[in-house]
């Protein structure tokens, strides 16, 4: 403290509005984070209700549009579902509950930030756009940005159904996940025979 004075005494007058001005916007600004981030978490826990209608309807449509886009994987050549051979190096050799563990962390922190945050405040559509956009490796991949970019719309499209319910989008995130990613995992680890396409 002692220090931080005699540094001030040697400052113009100038140097020390600076700093004061410096100081104080950094905490103006750390306090709109607060209330940013405290009216956040409480919208989240607003949002964070279980409805069994929402949920249930979550998973269910999880598991549908999960079992397409199986079965779609499975009859397209690898040239249009392949990745660049990430989700091979992630999902080859874990097991089924090292793969549900990395789906929910998935799940609740891209919901958390897409739905609870951006969607809330933001809207309908920058949710979309901005989730598309984090999932950049699919950016030149034809069928899997088509994927992804129809898959954010009907996670948004879920959000504003269930009226922001954020446990109806997450399970219908980790199921969805949860369903291609052990697919994955068993071809990848079955492979060795002739590749598709």
């Amino acid at each position: 403290m002692a220090n931080a004075v005699e540094t001030m005494k040697n400052m113009s007058k100038k140097e020390i509005t600076r700093v004061f001005l410096l100081q104080n916007g950094l905490l103006i600004l750390l306090g709109i984070g607060i209330i940013f981030i405290s009216t956040g978490i409480l919208n989240w826990m607003g949002q964070l209700r279980f409805d069994w209608i929402s949920v249930i309807l979550g998973v269910a449509l999880a598991c549908v549009l999960g079992g397409l886009n199986v079965w779609l994987d499975r009859l397209l050549p690898d040239r249009l579902t392949d990745d660049g051979g990430l989700n091979r190096l992630i999902f080859r050799n874990r097991k089924p509950l090292d793969i549900f563990l990395l789906c929910c962390l998935i799940g609740m922190t891209e919901e958390f930030i897409f739905r609870g945050i951006i969607q809330v405040y933001f809207g309908f559509w920058a949710s979309v756009i901005l989730f598309v956009l984090v999932h950049f490796r699919y950016l030149n991949k034809g069928y899997l940005l088509f994927n992804v970019i129809i898959t954010s719309i009907i996670i948004a499209g879920l959000f504003q159904f269930s009226n922001q319910n954020l446990i109806a989008v997450i399970m219908f995130h980790i199921v969805f996940n949860f369903i291609g990613a052990l697919d994955m995992r068993n071809r990848y680890q079955n492979e060795g025979g002739v590749a598709r396409g």
